[in-house]
């Protein structure tokens, strides 16, 4: 037996057992590149273990990856929220798709290889639409998922901005409830997210205790609303005033407008994008190469909006059609690396940059 190929046998094995299944599949194929020319035999049974363990983890993650979106909703609760339900109706999504409690959640989580997930609510509650007045999962639930799983969950609060306590609910979400960002659904709550009266003050709470917020952007299976409110060109207005602020546009501009969202995310250095909403079948296939590049690569963000797109069912499609789209550098990136980041780095300041290189910028300049 050739010591080196074992030793990578050795290695592959180690790698699947972290669960770093395309190094493993990697580290695989060199031995069996070495066994190929020196012993058929051995080539034979690696190549039967690296097809068993393809098959095996087919459906997961290529690493531990981390879900930037994803909602804690089980299907008996559908019935008390129209919109919702006309959503999962839309995604086509059969009952036995939703988990019926949250260690149902966890399971799907186990079997996609998904380490964490970001978790959050959506507050509705000033809407004087009947279909959004039903009761809702409240950010003390995320919380409450939070507390029971610390290491599985990371919890986003949500917040009516036409509420009179908006502000304060932002704070009181992240001081005392510990949840690391806040979530928006402009069309949700009828507001464009450049409106200055109702969003504006959040935004300068979001920027002052220094937490990421992601808001909806693109068409919507949301039933109920306007999609007029979430084009991605009024997110630029809010980089623009906002150039601290850390911005995740939530669903790529999916629907016909992800280059728009691209544009946005190009020219300001604390925006990203999230690529949850669709299956990877149709997110277009420019944005995934632009994650490949300086550009993009610390700002594309995998989520899956499960459970209306399925975990496992994300990768098992990812598997079929875009191993080989991400190098490996941008791989460990959108799966894990940037949402760590965005929710444990200081956003970048563009005045601070300025005033480093030796421009002279008032000290109480804001954009």
């Amino acid at each position: 037996m050739n010591e080196k190929a074992a030793k990578l046998m050795d290695e592959a094995r180690a790698a699947l057992d972290a669960q770093y299944y395309d190094n493993g599949y990697s580290l695989f194929k060199e031995a069996l590149e070495i066994y190929k020319n020196e012993d058929t035999s051995e080539a034979d049974l690696c190549n039967e273990e690296l097809e068993s363990a393809q098959a095996k983890y087919k459906r997961c993650a290529p690493l531990p990856a981390i879900d930037h979106h994803a909602h804690p909703t089980f299907f008996s609760s559908l019935k008390g929220d129209p919109p919702l339900y006309m959503a999962a109706k839309h995604f086509r999504s059969p009952p036995e798709i939703f988990p019926k409690d949250i260690e149902g959640m966890i399971a799907h989580m186990d079997e996609a290889n998904i380490e964490k997930a970001v978790i959050m609510a959506l507050d509705t509650s000033a809407s004087q639409h009947w279909a959004f007045k039903g009761k809702k999962l409240s950010n003390d639930d995320i919380a409450g998922f939070v507390k029971q799983y610390p290491d599985r969950f990371i919890g986003f609060g949500s917040v009516d901005p036409r509420r009179e306590d908006a502000v304060e609910e932002t704070e009181r979400c992240i001081r005392e409830l510990g949840l690391k960002g806040m979530k928006f659904h402009p069309a949700a709550v009828e507001l464009y997210p450049n409106d200055e009266k109702y969003f504006y003050p959040i935004y300068e709470k979001c920027v002052e205790l220094g937490v990421p917020i992601q808001s909806h952007c693109g068409t919507t299976g949301l039933y109920f609303s306007k999609i007029k409110y979430m084009t991605p060109i009024h997110y630029d207005e809010v980089a623009v005033d906002f150039p601290t602020l850390k911005l995740v546009l939530l669903h790529f501009g999916i629907g016909g407008w992800h280059d728009q969202a691209m544009s946005v995310a190009f020219r300001h250095p604390n925006v990203c994008l999230d690529i949850s909403g669709a299956s990877p079948r149709i997110i277009p296939k420019d944005l995934l190469l632009a994650a490949n590049t300086p550009f993009y690569q610390n700002k594309i963000i995998f989520g899956t909006d499960y459970p209306f797109v399925g975990m496992a069912q994300w990768f098992a499609t990812y598997n079929k059609v875009l191993t080989g789209v991400f190098t490996e550098e941008t791989k460990q990136k959108v799966f894990r690396d940037n949402v760590l980041n965005l929710l444990e780095r200081p956003a970048i300041s563009p005045l601070d940059q300025l005033r480093e290189d030796g421009f002279t910028v008032p000290e109480d300049a804001k954009r």
